[in-house]
């Protein structure tokens, strides 16, 4: 679930050089241009469905249509990356496949478009009758700021980092639509302009407003996006969201407080729409997923050989060591990949990245635990989520662990 929100609202801050912006200038994504696209969308769709309440839809028709929906959406990713020439190995397409291929990526997109707008508004609601439940409404059932989401392609960020350490240094959005030439491309050119590690990653979502959460990894990961990016918005108001990227402490806080909130709403909503309990396994939500000929789960622990790769590069890149440090790097993003975990690139830069979820397997941070245990002392998401929201500092944050 690839959750920003300050960083990218940020849209990378920082002086660039123009050689570099000219490279850039191509793959940006506008968050302007999908406030103005969207945000009068959706809140005419929500007017018109005001006006015609009496025919709001039964439960059970939410939940087909949410289930469908990402059907459609999945099934559509896959035609996709097909037509792209991603995860195929045998001969190219022919024409006629091509052909029907074309065919039947307009349909998908199609009827997803048909479905969209109910979809998202079913979600919201079910979201925010969860948030109310919670007592983080505004009485009446009145969330602040109301959940609005659109359920899209969830552009990719550049995320940089020096060579000598692993450290966030800026980010910028890019568009959803990149493929791994792109990807290379972009990052060599940030080596060779600027020095430093880059890495080019997909999102799940962004907390824009409207948030824009991918529709490619099925209704219970949406739900739980939609619900991480409310918390952000939710935080943005609040000390602790206002600090988000004053410093990488900071940061990994609302990264991982999104997180761990988000998939708590998120799957009791995703239950209430559909019925069906979540059974949520205790791993990262940004783990690559592992391939068909990947070993059992008991037989390989990729969070911890993931750790084990970034405290390796750290200890490497701590003796001064930058080229040792990125060919020990790459020699464990070979090794995870024959253990059936690809991963495309792993750097400095990937490691500032995911390093920024402290529960994830990119992260070295005590501040996974730290969140975790007060999560687990705090009588319910609200309470947990109102006691981090008014930190404003690191210090702040321990001396009131200290203080429990």
């Amino acid at each position: 679930m690839v959750l920003l929100a300050g960083l990218i609202l940020a849209s990378g801050g920082g002086y660039r050089p123009a050689s570099l912006d000219l490279l850039l200038a191509p793959y940006r994504y506008s968050l302007l241009a999908w406030e103005l696209e969207h945000l009068p969308e959706k809140w005419l769709h929500k007017l018109d469905r005001a006006l015609a309440w009496w025919q709001s839809p039964t439960g059970a028709e939410k939940a087909a249509w949410a289930q469908e929906y990402f059907s459609l959406a999945q099934r559509a990713d896959q035609v996709e990356r097909a037509l792209d020439g991603e995860g195929t190995s045998g001969d190219p397409l022919t024409q006629e496949q091509l052909r029907v291929s074309r065919q039947e990526l307009a349909d998908l997109r199609e009827r997803r478009a048909r479905l969209r707008a109910l979809v998202e508004a079913a979600i919201e609601a079910a979201i925010s009758d969860v948030l109310a439940q919670e007592g983080l409404d505004w009485g009446a059932g009145i969330v602040m700021p109301p959940v609005d989401a659109v359920l899209s392609s969830s552009p990719h960020v550049l995320v940089t980092s020096p060579r000598e350490r692993i450290h966030r240094e800026w980010a910028v959005l890019l568009r959803p639509a990149l493929d791994d030439g792109d990807k290379e491309l972009v990052e060599a050119g940030v080596l060779a302009d600027r020095g430093l590690s880059a890495i080019v990653e997909g999102t799940g979502g962004v907390a824009s407003y409207p948030s824009v959460v991918s529709d490619a990894y099925g209704l219970q990961y949406g739900m739980a996006t939609v619900a991480h990016e409310w918390v952000h918005q939710w935080l943005f108001f609040r000390p602790l969201g206002q600090g988000f990227d004053r410093t990488p402490e900071l940061t990994a806080i609302n990264e991982t407080v999104a997180t761990i909130v988000g998939e708590e709403i998120g799957d009791r909503a995703y239950t209430a729409l559909t019925g069906e309990v979540v059974d949520r396994p205790a791993t990262d939500s940004r783990s690559p997923e592992p391939s068909a000929d990947a070993p059992e789960a008991d037989a390989f622990d990729f969070n911890a050989a993931m750790r084990e790769t970034r405290l390796g590069a750290e200890e490497l890149l701590a003796m001064g060591k930058i080229d040792e440090a990125e060919a020990y790097m790459e020699q464990r993003r070979q090794f995870l990949d024959g253990q059936g975990y690809p991963i495309r690139k792993i750097n400095q830069a990937y490691f500032a990245f995911h390093g920024s979820y402290a529960t994830g397997a990119g992260s070295v941070s005590p501040i996974g635990q730290q969140l975790q245990d007060l999560r687990r002392d705090s009588a319910s998401a609200a309470e947990f989520l109102k006691v981090v929201a008014r930190f404003s500092t690191y210090q702040e944050f321990l001396d009131y662990l200290k203080g429990r």
